[in-house]
């Protein structure tokens, strides 16, 4: 058995390979007319989110210290105005719900008896989808009834769009609630090392440590020039004589005063109230300390500004009663049917009636010793028609 053979006997019967599936082309052709036609209306629009509030874990780690931020603690409030979100509530039960009860589909759904059919049954009909790259939601619905088509649209962006801002209202005042707690963690943390500094200087008898520096440098410079002043005038008036010996009196007076501005110091070393010097060495290490007590309270000053801003952004939000939704293409009233497709049908009809007859006449052809094959598959096809067929 041969494909060229199997060829020559179906041409050989048009009347039943050609015939047949041409008319049942026709038939499929006649039954697309006869099934009631349905439209499609479909809306485009594009989300617009508005302003966008900064996370309180980035303030943080932008701001503050290691050290700081453990103790005032991170709080994941991320950004919550977003296209997911949006595409959650749009393609959601409870909207779908509240679709089929606002136009009681359940008087075209007949066959759902529950609400879930309900669902099942309506979202075959409607079709919502997000393009990646130009962030444009699709929403489409099928229906028999023009006008449905176009108004069931219509109804699920704008209630979408209703709850999408209702939402998004809530999640504002939460992110207000969080943010005027941190601003308090922040707050109590800024008065603790704004009283830390105080502190600092009280505790080690400072007036402005970076002036008092600058004089005791500039004491010391003084005094180095005092002392070597004074052993220029004891090489030229000799080491015998009582001048020589008030010169050197002089000069070790001098370098006790500026070996206490600049050199060892005791632990328990603190300036005393009565001179504004200080010692150099011990000056230089409570000048790091403080450095990073002001760069703590001036980040800390940084993060309370940035948290005002955002409360009032949050605020804005909460107060905001806008779309956030603009449309690009608005629903239309369809003026063409979008199913049945005729030639679909007529093709479709045709295609399987073809594979039908075809695979009939090649079976009777073979049992009838009109097509070529073994004996053996002959016999197992009589079996196979003997078994299927009613006795």
């Amino acid at each position: 058995m041969s494909s060229t053979e199997i060829l020559i006997f179906l041409l050989k019967r048009k009347k039943y390979s050609i015939g047949i599936p041409f008319l049942a082309g026709l038939l499929g052709l006649a039954i697309s007319w006869v099934i009631p036609p349905y439209y499609k209306s479909e809306i485009r629009i594009v989300l617009d989110t508005g302003s966008r509030t900064t996370s309180v874990s980035s303030l943080l780690k932008n701001a503050v210290p290691s050290n700081l931020a453990g103790t005032l603690g991170t709080m994941g409030m991320g950004n919550t105005e977003n296209e997911d979100l949006y595409l959650e509530i749009i393609d959601g039960r409870d909207l779908h719900l509240a679709t089929i009860e606002k136009f009681r589909l359940d008087t075209i759904y007949k066959s759902a008896k529950y609400k879930e059919a309900l669902i099942k049954q309506f979202y075959k009909d409607i079709n919502i989808k997000a393009d990646d790259l130009t962030g444009v939601i699709s929403c489409s619905y099928e229906a028999r009834n023009k006008e449905l088509a176009r108004d069931i649209v219509r109804f699920v962006v704008e209630e979408a769009n209703s709850k999408y801002i209702k939402l998004r209202q809530e999640r504002a005042l939460q992110v207000i609630e969080q943010l005027n707690s941190f601003k308090q963690s922040v707050v109590t943390s800024t008065d603790s090392l704004s009283e830390l500094l105080v502190n600092f200087y009280r505790d080690n008898n400072l007036l402005n440590l970076e002036s008092q520096l600058q004089l005791t440098i500039s004491a010391l410079a003084g005094y180095e020039e005092q002392i070597k002043n004074l052993k220029i005038s004891e090489s030229k008036v000799g080491s015998d004589n009582s001048t020589a010996l008030e010169l050197r009196k002089r000069r070790a007076i001098l370098e006790r005063e500026a070996q206490k501005l600049r050199g060892d110091f005791s632990k328990e070393y603190v300036p005393s109230r009565n001179s504004v010097y200080i010692n150099s060495d011990w000056a230089v290490e409570k000048l790091i300390e403080q450095t990073k007590l002001e760069n703590s309270l001036s980040r800390l000053f940084t993060v309370l500004e940035m948290v005002e801003g955002n409360i009032v952004m949050e605020e804005a939000n909460a107060a905001k009663n806008l779309p956030v939704i603009q449309v690009v293409q608005d629903a239309y009233l369809p003026d063409y049917k979008s199913r049945p497709k005729r030639a679909l049908w007529a093709v479709g009809a045709s295609l399987i009636s073809a594979v039908v007859v075809f695979s009939l006449l090649i079976l009777f052809g073979m049992l009838n010793n009109e097509i070529s094959c073994e004996e053996k598959t002959r016999k197992n096809i009589r079996k196979l028609l003997k078994a299927c067929l009613p006795k």
